[in-house]
This record gives structure tokens, C-alpha cells and sequence, in this order.
């Protein structure tokens, strides 16, 4: 199970930006790169469109995902979380997001009005310890 993420100080950068720019709807993206035991590194963020365009609740453009996935299997890499936005609200998990975590076992990046923060589902939700560099 996957206990630490690492991520550029870029990319949260990014995912800051993309909540205020979609502001009060949520951003969504997926996270690139590679996994070593516990430790996820994150080496490339992209947006992908939030094709529900709500307050409440995300759903990752299809095609872009596609696309985000090939792209990363063509050099070396994978799709190792998805990141989205709580922009009037905090960085934990909602009910819808915890439904959908269950399902989709991957490291999930929330920022929110109160911070950044990871998770994973692991028989429930666990904290993931996140280190920007």
C-alpha cells in the first residue's frame, strides 16, 4: 500500500491554480509517475476537464483520460492518482468521493479550502503522507 507521495512543488502549484480558476466548480487531473513500495512519485500533473462541472462532484473527461493514459504508458509511466478540488469546501473525502475511492484504487490528491492532503483506500480510507520538493 502506498503510505507517501511525492510531488513537485510545480505541480501544486498547478492544482492551486486550476481550483481558482475553476472556482466555486471543482478541477480534476491525474497524477504521473511511478511507484517504488510505499512511496508514489509524482512526475507530471495534468488537467483533464471536469465533464460534470459541478460544486459537488467530478468526472474525469474520458478521451483526456485516455489520451493522459496513453501518454504516460508510451513513456515508461502510470496513471498513479487523480487529483481534484474542494474549492468551498475542506480537502477530505465526501460521500460521493468515498464511494468512488472504493472502486478506484489509486492515490487521491483533494485540495480544499483548508490545504492539500492524499488519500488511498485500503480496506477504508488512509491517510497518504504528502512531501512537496
Amino acid at each position: 500500500m502506498i503510505t507517501e507521495l511525492k510531488i513537485l512543488h510545480r505541480d501544486i502549484e498547478l492544482i492551486w491554480k486550476e481550483m481558482e480558476a475553476n472556482k466555486p466548480y471543482e478541477a480534476c487531473g491525474v497524477l504521473i509517475g511511478t511507484t517504488d513500495g510505499n512511496l508514489a512519485i509524482v512526475e507530471n500533473t495534468l488537467v483533464i476537464t471536469n465533464v460534470k462541472r459541478t460544486k459537488r462532484s467530478f468526472e474525469l473527461d474520458p478521451k483526456e483520460f485516455y489520451d493522459a493514459w496513453n501518454m504516460a504508458e508510451k513513456n515508461g509511466k502510470e496513471i498513479i492518482g487523480i487529483y481534484h478540488t474542494h474549492p468551498v469546501s475542506c480537502a477530505v473525502p465526501s460521500t460521493w468521493d468515498r464511494e468512488t475511492m472504493e472502486n478506484a484504487p489509486s492515490i487521491w490528491l483533494i485540495a480544499g479550502s483548508d490545504g492539500i492532503r492524499a488519500y488511498i483506500w485500503e480496506n477504508g480510507i488512509k491517510i497518504v503522507k504528502l512531501q512537496e520538493y
